[in-house]
C-alpha cells in the first residue's frame, strides 16, 4: 500500500516538474524568474543524468549546465581543486588545496564546462580571501573545509547558480549523491577536459570505519561509493561537491566535500569527504561577518594605492578596524588606534612586497623566455642564411603571405553568450503557475515523499477489542498498536471478530493507519 503512494506521489510530482520544465524552456534566461531564490536549482531539465555503472575515474561527461555551482580553483592558472559555490560571492572547498599559499596565487573560474577552451558563459575571478577551517588538521584531514571569497560576486545565468547548504541531518544511509569535477580520468593520470561526474551511495559510518580504518575516519567525515570499486572521486577533484537532490524540494544541497581516499576507485576502499552539515553554521556565520571585523586582505589593501590620498585614508581607517578589537582595557582609544594603524601600514608594505617579487619571478620568467625565443630564432636565421649559401646563383619563387585569421569564439546554438541583467527581462508566463502546482503537490505527498524507500512497510502489533462495544453490524471498537513507515503508533478502528468479518476490516484498519500516518 506504501509502495503504490510512493508511486503515485512520484507520478505526480513528474509530471508536475514536466510542466514547469516546459514552462522554463518556453522563457530561457528569463533570469528574474529562474533566479529568485534558486539555490541548488537547475535551469532547465538536464536528461541522462550519470547512471551507478559509470565510472568518475575516467569518467563520464556531464550534461552541459548541469553543475552550475562547480567551480575550478586555479593555482598561478593551473586547475588544482574544484570549488561550490555556495553564494554569490563565495566558494567552498577543501582546506588541504591551500597549504599556505597567498590568495594572490589564485583564482576562481566558474560556469565552466570544458577546460581546454574558453567556454562563453565562464567568469574569471580573483580570490580576496582564503579562510580555511580554525580546526583543520593538515595530517589527519580532519575539519578539511575552507571558505575562498571572490573579489566581486559572479553574475548569475543559467549556468552559473550556487548550491543549497545541507540542513541540520545528513541524507539517510544509501541517499544517491553526485560527485563531479576535472580530476585525474584515473589515478595518477591526466585531467579530464570536460566536467566529468557518477552517482554515488552515502555508506554507513560504520561500513566507512571498517574499510578504512575508525582512527582515520572522524565524525566530520562521511563515505560515499562502492565496495566493490571501479566508481570514486581522484586526484584534481578535491574540494568538489558531494551532492544531494531532496525529494521534496528537488533542490541541490551540498553534502559533502571532496577530501581523501586510498587510491582511486579500488575495491573496499569509498571516498572520504568532509561532512557540510557538521559545519553549515560556520559556513553561514562567516559569510555574513561585517568587513570591519575581518582582517584586510591583499587585494583590499592594494586596491588603495589608485586612490588619492584623502580616500586612500578613509579606506586605510575602514580597513584597518580589524586590529583595534583586541585592543587591551585601559589603554586609550588614540594610542588603539595608532597601534592598529601601523599594523595595517605593516600588513600594506607586506604584500607590497610580496607583489613586487611576485612581479620580478614573472619578469625574469617572461625575460628568460624572450632570450630562448631569440636564440631559437637566431639558430633559424643560421640555418636559413645556410639554405640562401646552397641555392646562390639560383632564382628563387615568391612567397604571397595571406592574412592571419582571427579564431573566433566558439558560440552554443541558440545562445548569444551575453550574460543577462534582471533590468532587461521579463516575466516568464505560466512559470509562476507551474512552479506553485509543483510545490502544492510536493506539500500535499510529502508524507510519504519523506519516507526512506526501506521503511515503505507497515506492521501491526496488537489489536485490543472491547468486547462491550459491539455495534448493529456485529463490529467492535478496538485500539491498534502498529509501526507505519517506521513510526510507532496507536490508532482506534472497528473490527470483527470472526475470521470473515476481521478481513472485511482491514481494508478499514489500513486506511486508518494512513490517516495517522499523515496526522
Amino acid at each position: 500500500v506504501l509502495e503504490a503512494a510512493m508511486a503515485s506521489a512520484l507520478s505526480a510530482l513528474e509530471r508536475a516538474s514536466s510542466d514547469r520544465s516546459r514552462a522554463e524552456a518556453s522563457c530561457r534566461g528569463c533570469v528574474p524568474c529562474l533566479f529568485q531564490n534558486s539555490c541548488g536549482q537547475r535551469s532547465f531539465t538536464v536528461q541522462n543524468i550519470t547512471q551507478p555503472r559509470s565510472r568518475i575515474v575516467g569518467g563520464s561527461p556531464a550534461p552541459l549546465g548541469s553543475w552550475p555551482w562547480l567551480v575550478n580553483l586555479q593555482l598561478n592558472g593551473e586547475l588544482m581543486c574544484g570549488g561550490v559555490l555556495v553564494d554569490s560571492s563565495w566558494v567552498a572547498t577543501a582546506a588541504h588545496c591551500f597549504a599556505g599559499r597567498s590568495e594572490s596565487y589564485w583564482t576562481a573560474v566558474v560556469g565552466e564546462f570544458d577546460i581546454t577552451k574558453k567556454d562563453p558563459d565562464e567568469q574569471v575571478l580573483k580570490v580576496n580571501r582564503i579562510i580555511p577551517h580554525p580546526k583543520f588538521n593538515p595530517k589527519t584531514f580532519n575539519n578539511d573545509i575552507a571558505l575562498v571569497e571572490l573579489t566581486s560576486p559572479v553574475v548569475l545565468s543559467e549556468y552559473v547558480t550556487p548550491v543549497c547548504l545541507p540542513t541540520a541531518t545528513d541524507p539517510p544511509t544509501g541517499s544517491p549523491c553526485l560527485v563531479a569535477g576535472w580530476g585525474s580520468l584515473y589515478e595518477d593520470g591526466p585531467s579530464a577536459d570536460v566536467v566529468m561526474e557518477a552517482k554515488v551511495p552515502l555508506l554507513p559510518q560504520s561500513t566507512c570505519k571498517s574499510a578504512l580504518g575508525k582512527e582515520l575516519v572522524t565524525n566530520t567525515m562521511l563515505c560515499a561509493g562502492y565496495l566493490s570499486g571501479g566508481i570514486d572521486s581522484c586526484q584534481g577533484d578535491s574540494g568538489g561537491p558531494l551532492i544531494y537532490q531532496d525529494r521534496i524540494s528537488g533542490r541541490f544541497q551540498l553534502s559533502g566535500i571532496t577530501s581523501w581516499g586510498d587510491g582511486c576507485g579500488e575495491k573496499g576502499k569509498p571516498g572520504v569527504y568532509t561532512r557540510v552539515s557538521a559545519f553549515s553554521d560556520w559556513i553561514q556565520a562567516e559569510i555574513q561577518k561585517s568587513l570591519r571585523s575581518r582582517e584586510p586582505t591583499c587585494p583590499e589593501l592594494l586596491k588603495t594605492t589608485d586612490m588619492t590620498e584623502a580616500q586612500q585614508r578613509s579606506e586605510f581607517n575602514s580597513l584597518c578596524h580589524f586590529y583595534t578589537l583586541p585592543c587591551p582595557p585601559g589603554q586609550s582609544a588614540s594610542a588603539c588606534s595608532q597601534i592598529a594603524e601601523e599594523k595595517c601600514l605593516t600588513r600594506f608594505k607586506k604584500c607590497r612586497e610580496c607583489t613586487i617579487q611576485k612581479f620580478i619571478i614573472l619578469y625574469v620568467f617572461v625575460l628568460s623566455y624572450i632570450l630562448m625565443f631569440f636564440l631559437l630564432l637566431l639558430l633559424e636565421l643560421r640555418a636559413f642564411l645556410q639554405t640562401l649559401l646552397d641555392l646562390r646563383g639560383r632564382k628563387s619563387s615568391g612567397v604571397r603571405r595571406g592574412p592571419r585569421s582571427v579564431p573566433q569564439k566558439r558560440q552554443i546554438p541558440g545562445k548569444s553568450g551575453k550574460k543577462m541583467h534582471s533590468s532587461s527581462l521579463v516575466v516568464c508566463p505560466g512559470l509562476r503557475e507551474s512552479a506553485q502546482q509543483v510545490s502544492q503537490i510536493q506539500e500535499s505527498y510529502s508524507w510519504i515523499l519523506n519516507i526512506p524507500s526501506d521503511n515503505l512497510q507497515m506492521n501491526f502489533q496488537e489489536v485490543l477489542v472491547d468486547l462491550t462495544s459491539k455495534n448493529d453490524r456485529g463490529l467492535y471498537q478496538a485500539r491498534i498498536r502498529a509501526v507505519v513507515a517506521g513510526r510507532p503508533s496507536t490508532f482506534y478502528s472497528l473490527v470483527g471478530l470472526e475470521n470473515e468479518s476481521f478481513y472485511r476490516s482491514v481494508p478499514r484498519i489500513i486506511a486508518v493507519a494512513l490517516d495517522s500516518l499523515k496526522t
